[in-house]
């Protein structure tokens, strides 16, 4: 598999300085969590009001997660939920606001 250029510009630091210590890479990994719950949505105000059978796709971290809309609730990995703030915080593992962080206006 070809490495893209992050990859490259990752492994040739590594070369060169070394890995990075455990408390430094603690410090990156939180700072990455941080940002990914502070980045914000775009959220198209003139959207349509989703419907019964509408799937919600929606990438995360580089993993595209689907949620189907039911009449009262949403399908998500075979089980129902009743919010998408729950589905939101079970795919984060982090407290979001399930609208926001799926795009809808519902």
């Amino acid at each position: 598999m070809k490495e893209n250029s992050y990859q490259i510009k990752i492994n040739n630091w590594h070369k060169k300085y070394g890995q990075f210590s455990k408390p430094i890479q603690d410090k990156l990994k939180q700072l990455v969590e941080d940002y990914d719950k502070n980045q914000e949505i775009n959220i198209n105000k003139n959207a349509i009001k989703i419907t019964p059978g509408t799937r919600i796709i929606r990438e995360y971290k580089g993993k595209k997660y689907s949620i189907t809309v039911l009449v009262d609730g949403y399908e998500f990995e075979g089980k129902e939920y009743k919010t998408l703030t729950t589905i939101a915080n079970k795919i984060t593992g982090t407290k979001w606001n399930g609208k926001k962080f799926f795009g809808v206006n519902q």
